[in-house]
């Protein structure tokens, strides 16, 4: 029988795969729907953060000093008791784009840019766990598990969020690169004698590209925004170093290891990476800087540099990842990568040392369990699949896909957009009020007196508040200590800071020897310092809200407040005389 004797019988034929295919093409499942769910959910959550009152504003004012100036600090221009002592400024280029951003956009830019950046970051980390697994919904999930093991690091607006951003590119490549530099199609001789596998795995020219070039380049730009680039640095040096050892124990055979065409690439890839961040205003100094920065001894009292505690939040995850990776090692059929062995090991030493490492070890932990969760989960599911095959199921729940998900994925999409605070604006609607931007403990009214009655002499402050008055306050103002500057402090500064922030024994007289004419005094923080400087002969409230206290003996200082209280009083009883008949 002959086609034409069915007239239009092959055109409806393929009428109907076109549309089955066009369905199947828009058709999404619920991977899918919760995915776009939860990045809705991130890109509203980091449009709200507050900006915190504490190092985001030493960086700022780090910014202009260097675009005033043209030029980077040699010491801290802000701090006085920390001359002499010479400034390697890590982050300068960071500095400069908040600068520029503040300058351009004000406080509303720098709560933009904060969002963009982060959430750019994950979802790149997402993408890299996606090239890892190659399934949506294991991606979502160790997106997850990333957020919530780094919780305490993710709301935290610094020149660190360029390092994450860094190090989450340097992770899709790395995941790129592992489809070809694999256990399984690498390194099997026994099953594959000719290499004949190997020849026939074409490695993509961008793929190259990106290794050689795109690494590099990454690191130079990490090693001007911050000086977490040797962690990142680590990461790559140890993908090397795993490849070794991987090769090595497979063959036995040094000549093996030295011919390996992914050995001599992540080789030379580490070292463009450490020629590429050494093109940096301090060359080498910046690396020694940054691997001895830590053994600071004055951030032996900064509360995210001390040794993890495993009944704080930051423990209690840390515990918890590892008995998850050792059930995933436990259950999975996946090999188990040297690399990521040794990243998770350096990383957990690290976080166990400094508590601020736990958002490093976040991301080394979940790119090395994305491929076991991608082999475990899959398995858990195909149980289900054959119960419900075995009670007569046409379908499981989550294999489902139809295009009303994809409708409601189009959905989210666009109500996370439009109604984050980055979008409003755009859509006509009111920006967010400054007061909402700011943290709630930031000084604001604290800096505007200052503003109107500045110090002249040497003003004691918080730590934490240091940088806010910095930036805020009067031009010139002689702070105490700042948290950008922590590092920078002799070590006998710092104590005597740390003796009168406790109020200890002897503080009043270590404060008479750096002349201290003004007390500036966190109220719920410091309550003990705060009872004994309302206390001492010679000085005088000038100033109280709800956060802080201003206590002073500069005469100009207490002269003007008092004049500022006549004219107030003088002008309350006009007002009651106006008042009565």
């Amino acid at each position: 029988m002959s086609v034409d004797s069915h007239t239009g019988s092959v055109e409806s034929l393929t009428s109907v795969k076109v549309k089955r295919s066009h369905r199947e093409l828009l058709s999404m499942g619920w991977p899918q729907l919760i995915t776009c769910l939860w990045f809705a959910t991130l890109f509203f959550y980091f449009g709200n953060v507050h900006i915190f009152y504490s190092d985001i504003w030493g960086h700022v004012s780090y910014g202009d000093w260097i675009l005033a100036n043209q030029s980077l600090p040699q010491y801290d221009p802000f701090l006085s008791l920390a001359e002499g002592v010479r400034c390697i400024d890590a982050a300068w280029l960071s500095q400069i784009i908040f600068a520029k951003v503040n300058g351009v956009w004000g406080v509303r830019g720098l709560s933009h840019i904060f969002a963009l950046t982060v959430f750019t970051t994950h979802v790149l980390f997402w993408f890299a766990f996606y090239l890892k697994s190659g399934r949506v919904g294991v991606s979502t999930l160790a997106s997850f598990l990333l957020v919530v093991i780094a919780s305490s690091r993710i709301a935290i607006i610094r020149p660190e969020i360029f390092g994450t951003l860094c190090v989450a590119l340097l992770l899709v490549i790395m995941a790129w690169s592992e489809k070809y530099d694999s256990i399984k199609s690498s390194l099997l001789p026994e099953d594959d004698p000719d290499h004949s596998l190997k020849q026939t795995q074409k490695i993509p020219k961008t793929l190259l590209i990106s290794l050689y070039f795109g690494i590099p380049l990454i690191f130079l730009a990490w090693a001007n925004l911050h000086g977490s680039f040797v962690v990142g640095l680590a990461i790559l040096g140890l993908q090397f170093l795993g490849r070794v050892i991987e090769v090595g124990w497979r063959t036995r055979s040094l000549i093996e290891i030295c011919t390996d065409k992914w050995v001599r690439r992540w080789l030379v890839v580490t070292e463009l990476s450490v020629c590429g961040a050494l093109l940096n205003p301090y060359h080498i100094d910046l690396f020694l800087n940054s691997l001895t920065f830590p053994r600071n001894p004055n951030l032996k009292d900064v509360l995210e540099w001390e040794p993890l505690e495993f009944r704080d939040a930051e423990g209690i995850w840390f515990c918890a990842s590892w008995v998850l990776m050792l059930g995933l090692f436990r259950r999975s059929r996946e090999a188990i990568r040297t690399a990521d062995v040794l990243r998770v090991g350096l990383l957990s030493l690290a976080v166990i040392i400094g508590v601020r490492m736990i958002g490093w070890f976040s991301v080394v932990f979940v790119y090395a369990m994305v491929p076991h969760l991608a082999n475990v989960i899959p398995r858990i599911g195909q149980k289900e699949q054959r119960l419900a095959a075995e009670s007569s199921e046409k379908m499981s729940f989550w294999s489902k896909k139809s295009p009303v998900i994809t409708a409601f994925c189009v959905l989210i999409i666009w109500f996370g957009f439009a109604f984050s605070n980055i979008a409003t604006p755009l859509f006509g609607g009111t920006p967010r009020k400054i007061d909402k931007i700011y943290s709630q403990g930031t000084p604001r009214k604290l800096t505007e007196f200052l503003k109107l009655h500045p110090p002249e002499g040497q003003v004691w402050n918080p730590q934490w508040w240091g940088d806010w008055l910095v930036w805020d306050g009067p031009p010139g103002m002689n702070v105490f200590m700042t948290t950008n500057a922590v590092h920078l402090t002799p070590p006998r500064v710092w104590k005597d800071y740390l003796g009168i922030a406790r109020a200890s024994r002897g503080w009043q007289s270590v404060a008479e020897k750096y002349n201290v004419s003004t007390f500036v005094i966190h109220k719920e923080k410091q309550v003990k310092l705060d009872e004994q400087v309302r206390r001492l002969k010679g000085f005088q409230i000038v100033y109280e809200d709800d956060l802080g206290i201003v206590v002073s003996r500069e005469p100009k200082l207490i002269s003007a407040i008092s004049q500022d209280q006549d004219r107030k009083k003088a002008a309350a009883d006009k007002s009651e005389s106006e008042v009565q008949p």
